[in-house]
Formats: structure tokens, C-alpha cells, sequence
């Protein structure tokens, strides 16, 4: 199609529903977005305004390194989507991680509180986050909020 977009067919359903359902998907270090075909799509017109990504919380203390405390951080960082199966057994040590569809429209959270301790949020493929503010689309240090203070 146009301005990136692509039209992928099916021969079965079983192959539509692990597409839609199995991502989000990186092609290289790019998130691809993926959506449902709707009645007028234009290309031209389409804006990507949120997007399913990995997210890793590092340095979560261990007690909190299982599916119900990672779900409860997740919904303050967007819909949760799932826990990845090494986090959900808490079998993964150093970061625990989970699936979000986020707003690109709207800030990003950079960090988030357990028992009064702040902790950063790193969003797997998006290089280009402020974690001063929350903001997509550049980093830190090009970042407004960072070069006006």
C-alpha cells in the first residue's frame, strides 16, 4: 500500500488470530503495528497513536517479581496485555517484564513507586523516550523539558 502500510491476507483463521493476538512485533529494532482491516481505511490518513511493546521494570525487588504485582504496575503504564511466561514463573532474575499497548499520543510513564522507592521503566525498542518526561518521539537530552531547565 502506501506510507508504510501493508496489506497482509490470510488463508486461515487460526494464522489472523496469531498475528493480531501474538505481538507486538519487531522488525529489527522497529515495532511493526499491527491492526484489524476497518471499512475506509486511507493510508494517508492513518496515524499510529498507540502501539503494544515489551516493557522491562529492572530492579524490582523479588517479592514483586510475579504475575499479580507486574500486572498491577502494568495498568499504570497502559492496557496490560500479558506477563511474559520467565516473569510470570519469576524465573527471571534481574527485570521482570510485561506487555502493555501504550499512547503514543500521551507521555509516557518513566518510572513508577513500590513502598516509596522509584523505580525507571524501560520500553523495549522505543530509543526515543524522555525520562524526565514521558515523551515519545525524542530523547532525553534533545528533550524541550530537559533543555529548559
Amino acid at each position: 500500500m502506501e506510507k508504510g502500510c501493508f496489506l497482509v491476507r490470510f488463508r486461515s483463521k487460526k494464522d489472523y488470530d496469531a498475528v493480531i493476538m501474538g505481538g507486538p512485533w519487531l522488525l529489527g529494532e522497529t515495532y511493526l503495528t499491527v491492526h484489524r482491516w476497518y471499512k475506509g481505511f486511507n493510508p494517508w490518513k492513518a496515524e499510529v497513536s498507540s502501539t503494544m511493546i515489551w516493557v522491562q521494570l529492572p530492579e524490582l525487588p523479588i517479592e514483586f517479581i510475579n504475575k499479580q504485582a507486574v500486572l498491577r504496575i502494568a495498568e499504570e503504564i497502559g492496557n496490560h496485555i500479558r506477563v511474559d511466561l520467565a516473569t510470570e514463573l519469576g524465573a527471571r532474575g534481574k527485570f521482570a517484564r510485561v506487555c502493555v499497548e501504550v499512547d503514543l499520543t500521551q507521555p509516557l510513564l518513566p518510572q513508577y513507586k513500590i513502598e516509596g522507592v522509584t523505580y525507571l521503566i524501560q520500553y523495549e525498542g522505543l530509543d526515543n523516550i524522555c525520562t524526565n518526561c514521558g515523551s515519545y518521539g525524542r530523547s532525553t537530552r534533545l528533550c524541550s523539558c530537559t533543555n529548559s531547565v
